[in-house]
């Protein structure tokens, strides 16, 4: 077990720049990190792009930094607050916010220690097996991934089960979704959706919901870019029952309560209305969908449909913003 928490470097021909979104949102545990090209990856003026779209690069279920032996409840941060990895070096985030310079988060690599240049990461390791148990070998705890076994209590804040706080006091994760896709839409005013579903045959032990992150803003800045969601799990009920329970989550700032929302409505959360039932031994399937998507808002006045956001409030309907505007991963991981 004590793989899954250990992590390795891997260098990309990539730049990286952390996005505002990603460091502006604190109210649910799930990060997006646009990572533009440098210029020996970038095709020449006269080469022809692909069609305007998204395109998946990469995708994995990979550890995450957490570990029982660190402190009282084994949440690792990095400077700027967030988890120690995945972290790039010599780029722009809070630590360092002009970029072209260290990382303060990940400065180093390597004996002698050299800087960590811009085209090298610090990555949880994937894994195609994990355990459903926690354990602890070596000195070293793997939390299992039944969410109901592993050390997880209830009840934790629905909606939020990603906020660091709530992480640290009550979700316990058992690995992290890393998905990578490159931005050849150009289309900067649109929304960028993400969703996740981690299904074992017809049982769904994992549902993120639609993720709306608003408007897909660094297309503006440069085509193609780069760029990688990762969000923690675990899986299963937690012990509840009925819709949106457990690990397949309800809304969150949804329906917005403006037909104009700011960067400080995003991410919203739509919930997917599934019922996560208990993951057993055996393959699991992770599906995930990462879109740019034109938002239309309606306007309601009911109870029913606004709930804890108050009325009035706007519900979203999404249509795709091209034909290509959509990139699929789907993986198997087992549990045993």
């Amino acid at each position: 077990m004590k793989k899954l928490f250990q992590f390795a470097v891997v260098m990309l021909v990539i730049a990286i720049c952390f996005s505002p979104m990603a460091l502006a949102q604190q109210k649910v545990h799930s990060h997006m990190m646009v990572v533009p090209k440098p210029h020996s990856q970038v095709h020449p003026d006269t080469a022809l792009p692909p069609t305007p779209g998204l395109y998946a690069v990469s995708w994995g279920f990979v550890g995450t930094p957490y570990d029982s032996s660190q402190n009282a409840h084994g949440w690792l941060n990095n400077t700027d607050g967030y988890e120690l990895y995945p972290c790039f070096g010599n780029s722009t985030n809070s630590s360092n916010p002009q970029g072209g310079g260290p990382n303060l988060d990940c400065q180093y690599v390597g004996d002698p220690q050299l800087a960590l240049q811009s085209s090298g990461g610090v990555f949880g390791i994937p894994s195609y097996t994990w355990p459903l148990l926690t354990s602890t070998t070596y000195g070293v705890t793997a939390y299992g991934c039944d969410g109901d076994k592993n050390g997880t209590q209830n009840p934790y804040l629905q909606g939020e089960t990603w906020d660091p706080a709530a992480i640290d006091g009550y979700y316990i994760p058992c690995g992290q979704m890393n998905t990578w896709y490159e931005d050849w839409s150009g289309d900067s005013t649109d929304e960028i959706l993400w969703s996740a579903e981690v299904t074992q045959g017809t049982t769904v032990i994992a549902d993120s919901g639609t993720q709306d992150w608003g408007p897909n803003g660094y297309a503006a800045i440069s085509t193609p870019i780069d760029a990688v969601f990762y969000q923690d799990f675990n899986f299963g009920d937690l012990g509840v029952t009925g819709v949106n329970n457990g690990n397949c989550v309800p809304n969150n700032g949804y329906p917005f309560t403006t037909n104009t929302p700011v960067a400080a409505d995003y991410p919203a959360i739509i919930a997917a209305g599934k019922k996560c039932g208990e993951p057993k031994t055996g393959i699991a399937t992770i599906a995930v969908t990462i879109e740019v998507a034109k938002v239309a808002y309606t306007k309601s006045t009911k109870t029913s449909v606004c709930g804890a956001q108050g009325t009035p409030c706007y519900t979203a309907k999404y249509t795709q913003a091209c034909p290509a505007c959509k990139a699929s991963f789907k993986w198997d991981i087992y549990l045993q």
